[in-house]
C-alpha cells in the first residue's frame, strides 16, 4: 500500500511530461547545486570528534521530513495552501541545516507558490520534492555505508 506521499508523487509524476518541465522554475542544468552536501557547522562537529551526533541529526532530519511529507501531501491533494507552505517552510530549513540544498530549494519554490493569492497546481513541485528527497536518501545511505567501512547498515 502506498502512503499518501508516494501516492501523490506517483501521480505528479506519472504523465509523459519530463520531471524537469514539471519543476516550474527549477532548472536541474549544470548549476543545480548537489543532492547533499555536509554544511561548515556538522563538518566542524564531526572535526570535533562528535561523528555520531552528526549522524543522529541526518537520521532525525530523514525521519521528520518523512513524516512532514506525509502532511503536505494531505495538504497539496486537498488544496490546503496554509499548510502545505508551512510544511514547506519546516521542511526548507530542516533540509538548509543538514546540507540538502537542491531538496531545500524546490521546498522554498512550494512555500512561494503556496503564498500566492492563486497558487497554481503544487503536484508538479511535491512529486520534484519527493524525488529530490529521495535522491538525498541514497546520498546519505551511500555516505553512511562508506563510512562504516562499506557494509550495508542492517538496521534500516
Amino acid at each position: 500500500m502506498l502512503s499518501m506521499a508516494q501516492e501523490v508523487s506517483a501521480n505528479s509524476l506519472g504523465s509523459d511530461m519530463p520531471l524537469d518541465s514539471k519543476i516550474m522554475e527549477w532548472d536541474p542544468g549544470s548549476n543545480a547545486p548537489d543532492a547533499w552536501v555536509l554544511p561548515a557547522a556538522l563538518q566542524q562537529l564531526q572535526e570535533c570528534g562528535e561523528e555520531s551526533l552528526v549522524e543522529e541529526l541526518i537520521e532525525i532530519f530523514q525521519t521528520d521530513t518523512a513524516s512532514r511529507l506525509e502532511l503536505l501531501a494531505r495538504a497539496v491533494q486537498t488544496a490546503d495552501y496554509t499548510t502545505a507552505r508551512q510544511e514547506a517552510h519546516t521542511i526548507k530549513g530542516s533540509a538548509l541545516q543538514v546540507g540538502a540544498v537542491r531538496f531545500g530549494d524546490i521546498c522554498r519554490q512550494m512555500e512561494t507558490e503556496a503564498r500566492k493569492p492563486e497558487p497554481v497546481d503544487l503536484n508538479p513541485l511535491f512529486g520534484a520534492l519527493m524525488a529530490s528527497f529521495e535522491e538525498v536518501r541514497v546520498v546519505l545511505a551511500a555516505r553512511q555505508s562508506s563510512e562504516n567501512g562499506g557494509s550495508p547498515d542492517h538496521g534500516q
